[in-house]
């Protein structure tokens, strides 16, 4: 007898059939969602970048900024900003008068790497850069009734940056001093009254310094400054007499600076050399004490250093009277 093989029957053919489309649908989806895990993966770690400040992310001024020529990563500083550990508060925008401020971390930097200035609707900013991912120990103090305001840096050591204007409405430049207790100070000063708030930024360590217009005017003139020479006292137009303190920083060579007390007839009637902190690296502080003999009408305060070239003294004048 003849054997009859029989084919599968329908529905067991339909039935695997439908197993291979699901087996191949699957195998599909596990593909597709391989590279999306990948590209989410790679999406999470580029997000959380921005906490750290990188350079990239600070290169675009935020809305409503203008950037000053040749302070064109200055806008960055405004999306990673935090206030100091000590912040000055003078109401919601933080802006203060207040005559002290400090923060920072004992020896997280060594040296300034850059400063720059930027223009921002209602004030103006200076960043001062370091070295290193975190921002030094500082301490600032804005006397008031002054024209400026200083930061004390302990802890830096090298600076790449030592002085240069602004041209601003409220900021007008800043110097870099070596001050001869130890690291620098920096010296921001202003075109009139203003006040003050300080932010510190992270990777890269940054000193934020921003001054808003105050009104008003300034309670004493501001320091006689020239290209060598800065004279903080006394100033212009102030009463001498007995023995006066002379200071300020400078860059004359070889540190050597010279303070003249000239009579109103043009007179030599004081004169005392002393050396600065420092010429070649950064502005050097000094301090000269002279001895005010009584004169009448004003005399000048020359301030500087006599030229290595042909000997003619090169410096400041500050008119002063006598006040005994």
């Amino acid at each position: 007898m003849t054997r009859i093989r029989h084919g599968p029957s329908l529905p067991l053919l339909s039935l695997a059939l439908l197993l291979l489309v699901v087996l191949s649908s699957s195998c599909a989806r596990q593909g597709a969602q391989g590279p999306q895990e990948e590209r989410a993966g790679d999406q999470g770690r580029g997000q959380s970048a921005p906490a750290q400040t990188t350079r990239g992310e600070e290169s675009a001024a935020p809305a409503g900024t203008t950037v000053a020529p040749g302070a064109d990563r200055e806008g960055r500083e405004e999306a990673s900003s935090r206030p100091s550990p000590n912040p000055p508060r003078a109401g919601e925008s933080g802006f203060t008068a207040a005559p002290e401020a400090s923060g920072g971390e004992e020896g997280a930097a060594r040296a300034i790497a850059e400063v720059r200035f930027g223009r921002h609707e209602g004030y103006e900013r200076v960043v001062i850069e370091f070295d290193s991912p975190r921002v030094p120990r500082w301490a600032l103090s804005s006397p008031a009734g002054e024209g400026y305001a200083r930061i004390y840096l302990p802890g830096v050591e090298n600076v790449r940056e030592t002085g240069g204007g602004f041209g601003g409405e409220i900021m007008d430049g800043y110097y870099v001093v070596r001050d001869p207790r130890g690291g620098f100070f920096v010296d921001v000063f202003a075109t009139g009254p203003f006040r003050y708030r300080v932010l510190e930024l992270e990777s890269p360590g940054r000193l934020a310094l921003d001054y808003a217009p105050a009104g008003g005017s300034l309670a004493r003139p501001l320091p006689v400054r020239g290209e060598r020479n800065v004279v903080m006292e006394p100033r212009p137009g102030q009463a001498v007499a007995g023995t006066l303190t002379v200071s300020g920083y400078s860059r004359n060579f070889e540190a050597l600076t010279t303070v003249l007390l000239r009579g109103p007839d043009g007179s030599v009637l004081a004169r005392e050399s002393v050396t600065a902190s420092d010429w070649s690296e950064a502005w050097g502080y000094f301090e000269a004490t002279l001895e005010v003999p009584p004169f009448a009408g004003q005399a000048t305060l020359a301030v500087g250093a006599e030229s290595p070239r042909d000997g003619t003294f090169r410096g400041v004048e500050v008119p002063v009277v006598y006040g005994g």
